[in-house]
């Protein structure tokens, strides 16, 4: 089937899209958002260097503030306090004009807020806060966080508890939870969490390829079925030929895409902490989900494997959907169940991420329209371990790709010279039968 005839035609369908401004752009915007958000990161954590905040605290209790200093010890890179509270001696019926003096010197950026603790605060838990700017939520949470736990002390010291003792215990109790997950080489680290968001990224990357390209195969067919371009490429090609070739061509667009992510991915989960580190940004919360990460080289290349497989298996549907109509419209009415099917099995992946090892994750993985993003997300979800009928899957899917393009090829052999009006369902099954 891939005779020396068939080369050109994967050459052309290759080349001819490759050179567009849309697959370049294509090509180049995930690597290009991964420089702005990482680029991002850098340039703001640069930029936006935090600086030191005054506060003027009015303690009416008498006994707060100083547990509220101690509560925050908080210092910038420079050395400075993060958060730098002057206490205010206010009596009650001075109170008013003493925060109308606060207003105006946080109008004229001499603090940068205040707190008024109330007598009763024990009671009715509220302290009052005033800022130029209220959306710093951090630090309103580390301010809520102190004198909760201020208050609480207060509270469990009043009914005769030591709030140390307590706490030290409760601390002591709290319990984190280490998953790891059994290998017939031993037992690894590895988050649940971030194995189902890296699964869900990834199917999605493929969900959509799919798609897209497949669409795009079938575009190109009703293009030069529109141009009568394929008539001149029949008279020195089999249509078998012809189509396997569009279908070729077009998936090396998708692969050099997928690798080209893959690839940045792979060298941003092993070499992006050490790369960071080294440009002098270091941001512990962005380190440790990247060591959560688990995107081995296998995933990777199984990532590749099953895409080629789901796309080549879709696309000989989405060409025999664009050689049995003719305009666009009636081809983006046709393919519209081709689309639900790959939606479903990626509804599907949900599941089958959560329990790759039930007989129903087994069993719906092998049915050859949800093989490719089923059984990737088994693979990925249960690496290093390799789970039960992934070879079963692709000696399936090989199988049924060989079948699926002889089906099709009966089809596109007649479509592609059908002019006038879309072929029916009926008028296919007709077409195989000659």
């Amino acid at each position: 089937m891939l005779t020396k005839k068939v080369m050109p035609i994967i050459g052309r369908e290759f080349l001819t899209r490759a050179r567009t401004k849309g697959f370049i752009i294509g090509t180049l915007i995930f690597p290009l958002m991964l420089i702005l958000i990482f680029g991002g990161i850098f340039l703001f954590s640069v930029l936006f260097k935090p600086a030191s905040r005054t506060y003027y605290v009015v303690d009416q209790t008498g006994k707060i503030f100083e547990e509220l200093v101690r509560q925050l010890p908080d210092t910038l890179k420079n050395g400075q306090l993060k958060y730098q509270f002057i206490k205010q001696d206010v009596p009650a019926s001075q109170l008013d004009q003493a925060m109308a003096n606060y207003q105006k010197l946080v109008m004229e950026n001499k603090i940068d807020g205040y707190l008024i603790i109330p007598e009763d605060i024990v009671q009715s838990r509220e302290v009052r806060y005033s800022a130029k700017s209220v959306s710093d939520f951090e630090q309103q949470s580390d301010f809520e966080r102190a004198l909760s736990r201020i208050v609480t002390n207060i509270r469990l010291e009043n009914i005769g508890l030591s709030s140390e003792v307590i706490r030290r215990e409760m601390a002591q109790g709290n319990v984190r939870l280490v998953s790891r997950q059994i290998t017939e080489s031993g037992e690894i680290e590895k988050s649940g969490v971030s194995s189902f968001v890296l699964t869900y990224f990834l199917t999605y990357i493929m969900f959509l390829m799919i798609i897209i390209y497949g669409a795009m195969l079938m575009r190109s067919v009703i293009e030069e079925k529109s141009q009568r371009i394929t008539e001149t490429i029949i008279s020195s090609v089999k249509p078998v030929e012809l189509m396997v070739g569009k279908i070729i061509g077009i998936c090396g667009l998708g692969l050099v895409q997928l690798i080209l992510m893959g690839l940045i991915i792979l060298a941003i989960v092993h070499f992006g902490e050490s790369l960071f580190v080294k440009m002098g940004v270091n941001i512990p919360e962005l380190f440790r989900v990247l060591k959560q990460i688990h995107f081995s080289p296998a995933v990777f290349i199984f990532m590749v494997l099953f895409f080629l497989l789901g796309f080549i298996f879709y696309s000989t549907l989405f060409a025999a959907v664009g050689a049995m109509v003719t305009t666009e419209d009636e081809g983006q009415q046709y393919q519209m169940p081709l689309a639900f099917l790959i939606m479903i099995s990626y509804f599907i992946m949900f599941s089958v991420a959560k329990n790759p090892e039930t007989p129903m994750a087994l069993w719906t993985s092998l049915i050859p329209f949800f093989t490719p993003l089923l059984m990737f997300t088994r693979i990925a979800v249960s690496d290093p371990v390799f789970p039960s009928g992934a070879i079963v899957s692709i000696v399936t899917m090989i199988l049924s790709i060989g079948i699926m393009v002889w089906l099709v090829a009966k089809i596109y052999r007649v479509g592609i010279l059908m002019y006038g009006k879309k072929a029916s369902i009926k008028e296919a099954i007709k077409w195989i039968q000659y």
